[in-house]
């Protein structure tokens, strides 16, 4: 009879090993939203004079990245204008971008982005959540002002 028990044990602890197993290979990852840690950010610094500037995503939401770290952002399709955009800090480190948005009902949130693309048209970075494709567009508005003989006609 003791034989029995001992066979039922086995099988029983051969049981919880397998399902304590498959819950751990098979169980969702946990989520870690900012896989950046912000403390080692300040010990690569990027060229941050590549950043500065207006840049266009999807043809409608534009940044400003000003030189003193301060930005804009805003949505034309959303009848918005550079005035009333949303305002936010940003720094640019070797290979991620800190941008800390300032919310008009109060609070900030800093999101932190790997940094995938920075070259004088394209500018490319991502998080957890998404990814973002922006690319310059001051050159194309300073094409497309008049000039002064267009203005005369």
């Amino acid at each position: 009879m003791k034989r029995k028990y001992w066979i039922i044990f086995i099988i029983a602890v051969l049981v919880l090993a397998f399902a304590l197993t498959m819950f751990f290979v098979l169980r969702p990852k946990i989520y870690y939203p900012e896989s950046i840690d912000p403390r080692t950010l300040h010990a690569c610094p990027a060229n941050k004079e590549m950043l500065v500037g207006l840049w266009q995503k999807d043809g409608h939401v534009y940044y400003r990245f000003n030189p003193d770290g301060s930005g804009r952002t805003w949505d034309v399709d959303d009848d918005l204008t550079e005035e009333e955009a949303a305002a936010f800090q940003w720094e640019a480190y070797k290979e991620a971008i800190m941008l800390t948005h300032k919310l008009r009902i109060r609070g900030i949130v800093p999101r932190y982005y790997e940094l995938d693309i920075l070259n004088e048209y394209d500018l490319r970075f991502h998080d957890t959540y998404s990814t973002y494709t922006l690319e310059r567009v001051e050159e194309q508005v300073a094409m497309e002002e008049p000039t002064n003989a267009e203005e005369t006609l």
